[in-house]
């Protein structure tokens, strides 16, 4: 019996762990979609904030067993809180006596900056025992340098016990307490914190945090410009407030210029997220006060609010290409100012590993993700190296001597003379079967330099010390930089190396990469920049790829290596001054030609230059990233706040629910159907199918051609060129065949019998196709697809005229632009993706039509086996002339047209759904103004304008 009533207990106590757990989840969900929290600690013991900071995060993030920093700086975490994204920034001692006034302004305004846009709690960590009448005084001071609203914002913390006995008797007015006096300003928000009982004392926190922040209309801080007398003290606040009272309307007018300028458009899009939270917030408390609401006309308003409370930059990408050697690595390193991040130097072979750099959210740690190719890719390229090498009489030096570096660079030296299986069962294998097995490996140093080191083994290839180096088997590494968001908040920096490869999957993925790239920078060395062959066959084998099967719109060619001369030895032989260091001649002889930058990355980095740093280059390169930057995040920022005031124009119109009002709304539906019927029918007749027509017409010219030329192509493609032997070419020519016919060799030659069977059908489409499809940033010329639909609008009508309330029809048009500006953005961007894809699907069907020739020409083996690969090719070749350009003409129409049908869907599906809810009768069973929050939208989209 008692064993019956024990079971009954247990699962009665499981069941409510269950549902406690199970309320949690649901709360740690529901928390995930809150916008990020502020915390600043503020007090007299930079440890003391730090503990107070790792009790809140639940983990030893902040240092708290080492002397106080004499940095001044403050340092930022970020974590979570029962699945709440928080920040929490730690302060250094700002009350310290020794500090001056210039070092309190430089702490200030960096803990300002790192809890930008602003904070929403201050918490004050204070102890009783040694905290006078002076230090009250000067808690006071510091916070009003952040604002004088601060005090609004503030929670004490004590962290003893017995401060909780000076604070209780301060309350009951026993004796006087400075602390206690802070408290009572800070309309008595405090709490005593130990490590006892953590996890309820941070929700208790948590909970007055929220109350605290409820009671300031759940708003951020607004941080003002620090009132501090270089040398001097504090500034009166009734004096800050004189003073600016005092300001000219010029000056104010200065002041305003320049908050424009400090403020990005990344700062304003969060600021603009917070401001639709507490929207999202009100929106939720009433819906949950009001049963009748229009299921469907909420879940459309929430699914808005919810993609712009998570909205993600999708960063832009620049290529940076260019044989190994040519000071890829110290270049970046220059521009990032980070000497020792990527290494560089002289190696003893090339790696073909993709390397990406951006910026991190950490502020202290550099990361790398190091990703791998699968298992069974690894095997398959193992046993083709082997057989390379195993075809002695038919060696090609360049591919064989590939085939050694990786295995050598795995396996150690002489483990090119073990089979597949001793390789397999080498001392080294489960090392390497593991970095497979895992997929991926990250890696976190709190240096630069340590995490160079780290990533070494994955990049880098040396003669001297043969196995244990995986460059192999890596895909692509991604480093994450710190403090560089001015430069990287944007942009990914993508290193991809001009020598070539023999794995088809690292190569595919060097082909997507590039046609990813937004800008291209081809680097070379000085010495040989204007005669460097294969810097120019990277870019003339690349430029399709780049430009109309990719999003590239900048080619820009670096020279370095201009600091690898003698500068003494050149000024002496030469007398030149200054300004002719910077080889002023060669430069205008490039101009000539291309864009192009002579830069010095070890001059700008020495501590002895000669040259000025403006001349060696860097500095007009970061100029280039940061506008880079700048751009992309305008045009981003230009979108968010229009599809932000869309959606809050739509719920002040719920303010009107009249009789009258839903006429209207009914009068301008039927207005506004009637002209998206007619602009549809413009677009599709007068616009897109002509241009179906215009790319039907040049595929045409180009099958003919293609049909006529195939053979001599063919021959040109896998004849022995007259450059080489026929003994050396058979395992080009092998290559050629495994991958499908492409190959590009060691030294970045190419050769690609698919492309060259689609060139000349490319010839006949690039002037239209360029014409129909320029990338973003060549301008819109009438005639491209982009220009088409952004003519296409049905809300270019006038409401001031014909309706009852024109102020409210305003608003319901100006959530109807937005809607039409938001699905013209997905619709260019859907058209850049498969712009791609249209581009391609020539190659792509030729080389499906050529793969059962590929697998018989690789088939061919033993003696004389060159001559039949070479037969097997051509004759396919010649069997399929007839049919296979046809099949990629029909190819391309047809994913031509899919195209200009998803676009006339898509306009018309989701311009539909918008009007449908424009029309939407008795939106709200309660009123909901939202004037202020658009109001406070449109302040600060007008300070990212440009």
């Amino acid at each position: 019996m008692r064993l019956e009533v024990r079971k009954e207990k247990f699962y009665q106590t499981n069941s409510t762990l269950n549902i406690s757990l199970s309320k949690t989840a649901k709360k740690k969900q529901k928390n995930q979609h809150l916008p990020n929290m502020r915390l600043v600690l503020l007090g007299k013991n930079e440890l003391d904030n730090g503990r107070v900071g790792n009790l809140i995060l639940g983990r030893d993030a902040f240092q708290t067993n080492l002397e106080v920093c004499e940095e001044h700086v403050s340092e930022r975490v970020r974590g979570q809180v029962e699945g709440r994204p928080i920040t929490v920034i730690n302060t250094p001692d700002l009350f310290h006596p020794q500090r001056t006034q210039h070092e309190l302004s430089v702490a200030v305004k960096d803990c300002v900056a790192q809890s930008a846009p602003g904070p929403h709690v201050f918490l004050l960590v204070l102890q009783p025992d040694s905290f006078s009448e002076e230090d009250r005084h000067k808690v006071k001071a510091i916070l009003n340098l952040f604002s004088d609203e601060a005090m609004n914002y503030t929670i004490v913390l004590t962290t003893t016990v017995r401060s909780a006995r000076h604070v209780s008797s301060a309350y009951t007015g026993e004796k006087e307490d400075h602390l206690g006096l802070i408290i009572q300003e800070c309309k008595m928000r405090y709490q005593i914190f130990d490590e006892i009982n953590r996890f309820s004392q941070v929700l208790k926190l948590f909970e007055k945090i929220d109350k605290m922040m409820e009671e300031n209309g759940r708003r951020h801080l607004t941080c003002e410009e620090i009132g501090v007398i270089p040398g001097g003290s504090f500034l009166p606040e009734s004096k800050q407030k004189a003073k600016r009272g005092r300001e000219s309307d010029s000056h104010k007018e200065g002041e305003w210029k320049k908050k424009k300028t400090e403020i990005n458009e990344i700062s304003a899009i969060q600021q603009a997220q917070e401001v639709m939270a507490e929207v999202q917030h009100r929106l939720e408390k009433n819906i949950k006060n009001h049963a009748k609401t229009n299921k469907e006309f909420m879940n459309f308003i929430r699914d808005n609010m919810t993609g712009l409370l998570n909205k993600t930059i999708q960063k832009t990408t620049i290529g940076v290409f260019g044989k190994t050697g040519d000071g890829k690595s110290s270049l970046i390193n220059a521009i990032l100012d980070e000497d020792e991040l990527l290494p560089t130097g002289t190696l003893d072979a090339c790696t073909s590993v993709i390397i990406q750099v951006e910026a991190g959210a950490e502020r202290d740690q550099y990361t790398a993700t190091v990703e791998f190719i699968s298992k069974e890719a690894w095997e398959n390229e193992l046993k083709s190296l082997l057989g390379f090498l195993a075809e002695r009489k038919e060696r090609d030096e360049t591919i064989c001597k590939m085939a050694e570096d990786k295995i050598e660079a795995l396996y150690g030296k002489n483990a090119t003379g073990k089979s597949f299986d001793e390789l397999m069962n080498d001392d080294h294998s489960p090392v390497i079967a593991a970095m497979l097995k895992s997929n991926t490996k990250t890696i976190s140093k709190f240096q630069a330099s340590d995490l160079s080191e780290a990533i070494g083994p994955y990049i880098e290839h040396h003669e001297s010390d043969l196995g244990g180096f995986y460059w192999p088997v890596v895909k692509t590494v991604r480093i994450k930089v710190p403090d560089h968001k001015g430069l990287l908040q944007n942009i990914v920096l993508v290193d991809l190396p001009g020598n070539g490869d023999c794995n088809q999957t690292r190569d595919e993925m060097w082909k997507s990469m590039l046609r990813e790239c937004t800008a291209v920078w081809v680097v070379s060395d000085i010495n040989r920049a204007a005669s460097d062959k294969a810097a120019w066959e990277i870019l003339k084998s690349s430029m399709t790829d780049m430009v109309q099967g990719g999003a590239c719109t900048r080619i820009t060619f670096i020279c370095t290596k201009t600091d690898n001369m003698d500068p003494q030895s050149y000024i002496r032989s030469k007398r030149l001054n200054n300004r002719d260091l910077q080889i002023t001649a060669e430069n205008k002889y490039y101009i000539r030609r291309f864009s192009v930058f002579t830069v010095s990355s070890r001059e700008f980095c020495s501590k002895e230059p000669y040259l000025k740093q403006e001349d060696t280059e860097i500095p007009k390169l970061r100029e280039v990233l940061r506008r880079f930057n700048h751009s992309h995040a305008n045009r981003v920022a230009s979108q968010y706040f229009t599809s932000a005031t869309g959606i809050l124009s739509l719920i002040q119109t719920s303010k009107d629910n009249n009789a009258e009002m839903n006429m209207d709304k009914v009068k301008l539906h039927n207005e506004l159907n009637k002209k998206l019927d007619d602009e549809l029918k413009c677009l599709r007749v007068k616009h897109l199918e002509p241009c179906y027509d215009e790319l039907e017409k040049c595929l045409s010219v180009g099958v003919k051609k293609s049909e006529r030329k195939c053979a001599e192509i063919t021959k040109k493609n896998v004849d022995v060129p007259v450059e080489k032997n026929g003994c050396g070419y058979h395992q080009t020519l092998s290559a050629l065949c495994r991958n499908k016919g492409y190959f590009r060799s060691g030294d970045g030659e190419t050769r690609d019998l698919n492309k060259s069977l689609a060139e000349i059908m490319y010839e006949s489409i690039n002037e239209k196709f360029n014409a129909f499809f320029p990338n973003e940033g060549e301008g819109h010329d009438e005639g491209s697809v982009r220009e088409k639909v952004e003519r296409f609008s049905v809300c270019s009508i006038s409401v001031t005229e014909g309706y009852s309330n024109p102020a409210a029809m305003t608003h319901i048009l100006r959530f109807l632009k937005a809607e039409e500006a938001k699905l013209k953005h997905l619709i260019y961007r859907e058209i850049a993706q498969q712009k791609k894809e249209i581009y391609a699907s020539i190659t792509d069907t030729i080389k499906e039509e050529m793969g059962p020739g590929y697998n018989k020409a690789e088939k061919c083996v033993g003696p004389r086996s060159m001559a039949e690969k070479q037969r097997v090719l051509k004759q396919h070749t010649e069997s399929l002339k007839h049919t296979m350009f046809k099949k990629a003409k029909n190819r391309m129409l047809t994913a031509f047209r899919y195209l200009t049908k998803q676009i006339e869907m898509m306009l018309e599906e989701n311009l539909q759904e918008a009007l449908a809810h424009a029309r939407t009768e008795s939106n709200f069973p309660f009123i909901m103004d939202v004037s202020a929050e658009i109001r406070e939208l449109e302040r600060l989209s007008a300070l990212t304008d440009e």
